[in-house]
């Protein structure tokens, strides 16, 4: 089981006259993956909040929840209009009345607001990807739902895409990034792959993304067979999908495909990012990209796209490099700059890290969590 060291946040100057009562509803199964959204409701129910998480039952929080003070109901939505999840979300809000439910995914958010209708009970959403769009029926029954008092954005451009469909009061938009904290990824060995036994000299470009074509990886792909003649050069792809059939023979089509490696979904994905020499985000659209922070930490030359989120911390030949979208060949490009030039390496890498450890931090994310409460119940 991997290790792990509860952080305790102390926000009582914060804290209201009346302590606050909150209901969260969202999927913690992974404690790598989740550890960002999960530490917020840890370091609020240390602080003082009232904090009952709703999640599935054999979630690895559950224990890390009870220690932090944390009422934890074994239950998530199985689908998003699960009436039996409906009706238990709304006995659970008629029996403690809660002031505030947090809804995180997209199972969660219509039956969490279906259940609280007729209660006065404030309802605030997550947005970590762009959009819902106007012509979405769905949307009006999730983000849009007038019951709804507050959208928190992972980043400004989930925040302007919302903004753009003309639907919610700009006022419900709030901006806060997950943010982590430096101590979660120590102790953490890199991976050692079988091609590093057979050339020691190997540099590894890795990719964290589930197939889907928003991630652009197939750009990265073509970017790979665009430098096949660096007989040093490895890709390492990781995410759902990265290790299926159908992607094998995507590989094996490219000129250097005994140096390109998908290793599918796994629960701990730091060991690879801190193996590898350069880590790219080739996202065609990405409301921030959480991969790309644990890049940060770990002071990694960083090359993303002008997708959006990843925009707003990784700034161009200041603390990575950011190349267009949909474009391999640049890609390839700024792959093999970054190569040549260790100065730049090192230099983009620490200025990640700084600015991760300025802005980026849990202290800050929970803090604005907390505002965004005060804020909707004091209207």
């Amino acid at each position: 089981m991997i290790g792990f060291k509860i952080q305790f946040i102390n926000l009582r100057n914060d804290l209201p006259t009346t302590i606050l009562k909150i209901l969260v509803i969202s999927r913690y199964t992974n404690l790598v993956r989740h550890r960002s959204e999960a530490e917020i409701f840890i370091g609020l129910a240390k602080s003082g909040i009232d904090i009952t998480i709703m999640t599935v039952s054999d979630s690895p929080f559950n224990n890390l929840f009870s220690i932090a003070g944390i009422k934890v109901i074994s239950h998530h939505p199985e689908k998003r209009f699960s009436v039996r999840s409906i009706l238990k979300i709304r006995k659970e809000l008629r029996k403690s009345q809660y002031q505030v439910v947090h809804l995180f995914n997209s199972k969660a958010i219509p039956a969490g607001i279906i259940a609280s209708l007729g209660l006065n009970v404030k309802i605030v959403v997550y947005r970590g990807a762009k959009g819902p769009y106007w012509h979405d029926i769905s949307a009006y029954i999730g983000h849009f739902h007038p019951r709804v008092s507050a959208v928190i954005c992972l980043s400004e451009y989930v925040k302007e895409s919302i903004l753009k469909q003309k639907v919610i009061d700009p006022k419900k938009l709030h901006v806060i990034t997950k943010g982590i904290d430096p101590s979660w990824f120590e102790g953490v060995t890199p991976f050692f792959y079988e091609f590093q036994k057979l050339n020691s000299k190997a540099k590894i470009i890795t990719c964290v993304a589930h197939l889907r074509p928003v991630k652009g990886v197939d750009y990265l792909i073509e970017a790979a067979g665009i430098l096949a003649n660096h007989k040093d050069l490895h890709f390492v792809f990781v995410g759902k999908g990265t290790n299926q059939e159908t992607f094998r023979k995507k590989l094996s089509l490219m000129p250097n495909f005994n140096r390109l490696h998908g290793f599918g979904e796994v629960d701990d994905v730091r060991p690879h990012i801190l193996a590898c020499n350069i880590y790219v985000q080739p996202s065609i659209s990405e409301g921030l990209a959480k991969s790309v922070i644990e890049a940060m930490v770990y002071s990694k030359p960083i090359i993303i796209t002008k997708s959006g989120g990843p925009e707003e911390i990784i700034q161009n030949d200041v603390s990575g490099k950011v190349v267009p979208i949909r474009n391999a060949k640049a890609l390839a490009k700024s792959i093999l700059e970054l190569l040549n030039n260790d100065i730049d390496q090192k230099r983009f890498g620490r200025a990640a890290k700084k600015n991760l450890l300025k802005n980026l931090t849990i202290e800050a994310t929970i803090a604005k969590t907390l505002k965004v409460y005060q804020t909707i119940l004091s209207v």
